[in-house]
């Protein structure tokens, strides 16, 4: 396990940890930030390695689930991230719906994907607090027409 895969480990199950990364995504602080937290508590991370989970953990920026997030997501951490003021800013999926590096997921975000049409698959995104309600289609195969 690398670096930075074991400190996001470590914040997984020290909630005063997660708390202080929540704060760095909610105020868009860079990955120096980061660094010098991991580095508080041990860890040695590079931007790299930063950039590399972010990729890793936010799958639905680059359009595609894989099938163990989906699983994974079902048993992760949630809390109570609802804030109607700063819902209400937002028609889609925000920071405060899933956390940094999508690690903690409010309680009210659900995301499902179906994958039984063969040439295409949904995305489905929603605040169960009625702030959106989002269809997403994606071509399967692209050389399909």
């Amino acid at each position: 396990m690398n670096q930075m895969q074991a400190f996001i480990e470590q914040a997984k199950k020290d909630k005063d940890l997660m708390a202080k990364l929540d704060a760095l995504g909610a105020s868009g602080a860079g990955a120096d930030k980061i660094i010098a937290l991991a580095a508080e508590h041990g860890f040695t991370v590079t931007e790299e390695d930063c950039r590399q989970a972010a990729e890793a953990q936010c799958p639905h920026k680059k359009g595609e689930l894989k099938e163990e997030d989906l699983e994974a997501a079902a048993g992760g951490a949630t809390t109570n991230r609802y804030d109607p003021a700063v819902c209400s800013q937002y028609n889609d999926v925000h920071f405060n719906c899933v956390g940094f590096l999508e690690l903690n997921w409010c309680d009210h975000y659900r995301r499902s994907v179906d994958d039984s049409s063969n040439w295409e698959r949904r995305l489905y995104r929603k605040c169960m607090m009625g702030f959106f309600d989002v269809t997403e289609v994606k071509d399967k195969d692209p050389g399909l027409t």
